[in-house]
């Protein structure tokens, strides 16, 4: 295969990996070898779903080095590990997917799984906590690779690195990976709780128990509707889920609209930043929001997306302050009201709010799960802010 046709290879596989719902956004990567001393890789903050072969970037496999003014993937590092450990691997990609991620927070080094995997055996391997791009994230995944057996590493508070032969064995790998780790949550549940049969909703009941709540939300306890709303020039549209758009214009008097409608006027009105607010009602973190307390990042794209923390506004009048310093809020047995500057950022803080919702409620089966250290999701945080973020708002422009 050629350097020029591996490029257009990788740009199919960034597509598809957006597609298969393994990653958000550009939470992600995508590389292929293209000989024994080089491999390319998907940029670093672009739009998958908008690159072409032109913006894949030729790397070194031995130092990492590459040439041009397109930045490479910063887990370059990791990809590059993984082809110095085995040189009959062609394809590696970065996911950060649901159930792999949710093993990556509860502290184990490795994970037995039911039955052995033909690409993962029966024991998979979780690499050491490390920053993203940092050196000491590469050498944890170095290390772990020395001591699996599989196609799949997961990484501490992070996400996983799957690869193989040629790409469908690397997505093969990732898709089994996804059903060994919710087989692997879901044994530990039908053991504690001594039952036969697996229900997400008892599985939450239990989470709600053990954080000090008996019950999970009520029918009179919820809103009468939830809403999504998109910022206007003088207001924002209200978008119901039965499908009804109406018209709110800043100003006008609070009883000509319902009391959701009051809570997306709030927040546009102290939050300028703010341009699309999506309320998010799945059942992880419907039960989380009845909990009553302060979400930390478990995952560290938490950190990033959606804030150092995310409190539980108790009343209404709460939830616009609350939004000055993340970009969500969880509400008192309503949910979360997940915010950005446009829908996809908006829709990237809900995904990542499930997913650490769900970390939280799985790790209920496996006693205290810690989020990632204080210094470490500040430092996250700040980057994201104040680079990564701008990056990406301005690739997507282009």
């Amino acid at each position: 295969m050629t350097e020029k046709e591996t490029k257009e290879n990788v740009v199919k596989a960034g597509r598809r990996l957006v597609e298969s719902g393994l990653i958000t956004r550009t939470w992600g990567n995508v590389s292929c070898r293209i000989d024994e001393n080089h491999f390319a890789i998907t940029p670093s903050g672009r739009d998958y779903m908008s690159i072409g072969p032109e913006d894949i970037v030729t790397v070194s496999i031995e130092d990492c080095s590459y040439t041009g003014t397109i930045k490479p993937s910063s887990e370059k590092g990791v990809h590059s590990a993984v082809y110095q450990h085995n040189p009959d691997i062609h394809f590696v990609i970065h996911t950060h997917q649901e159930n792999a991620s949710v093993i990556s927070t509860l502290g184990f080094d490795s994970i037995k799984i039911a039955s052995e995997d033909p690409l993962l055996g029966n024991e998979i391997i979780c690499a050491s906590y490390g920053l993203p791009g940092t050196k000491k994230l590469r050498k944890g995944v170095a290390e772990a690779l020395k001591r699996s057996k599989g196609n799949a590493v997961i990484m501490k508070h992070h996400g996983a690195v799957c690869f193989g032969k040629d790409e469908e064995e690397a997505f093969k790998a990732a898709l089994e990976l996804e059903d060994a780790c919710e087989g692997f949550i879901i044994n530990r549940y039908l053991k504690i709780e001594q039952r036969n049969n697996y229900n997400p909703d008892a599985l939450r009941q239990f989470a709600l128990s053990h954080m000090g709540r008996s019950r999970l939300p009520q029918g009179e306890e919820l809103l009468q509707s939830f809403c999504n709303s998109e910022r206007t020039e003088n207001g924002f549209l209200l978008y119901e889920k039965s499908g009804k758009v109406t018209e709110i214009r800043f100003g006008m008097p609070e009883d000509a609209f319902n009391g959701e409608a009051k809570i997306h006027n709030e927040i546009y009105k102290k939050n300028k930043n703010i341009s699309y607010i999506i309320h998010a009602v799945t059942p992880n973190i419907l039960t989380v929001s009845l909990a009553g307390i302060k979400l930390y990042p478990f995952v560290d794209d938490f950190a990033q997306i959606a804030g150092t923390k995310v409190g539980t506004a108790v009343k209404p009048s709460k939830i616009a302050a609350d939004l000055k310093r993340a970009s969500a809020v969880l509400f008192n047995n309503n949910g979360a009201f997940c915010c950005g500057a446009n829908e996809k950022d908006a829709s990237a803080v809900s995904m990542i709010m499930e997913k650490n919702c769900k970390a939280l409620i799985s790790g209920t089966l496996f006693g205290t799960i810690k989020p990632i250290s204080w210094l470490d999701r500040n430092l996250m945080r700040m980057v994201y802010l104040k680079k990564y973020s701008r990056q990406i708002n301005n690739n997507m422009d282009k």
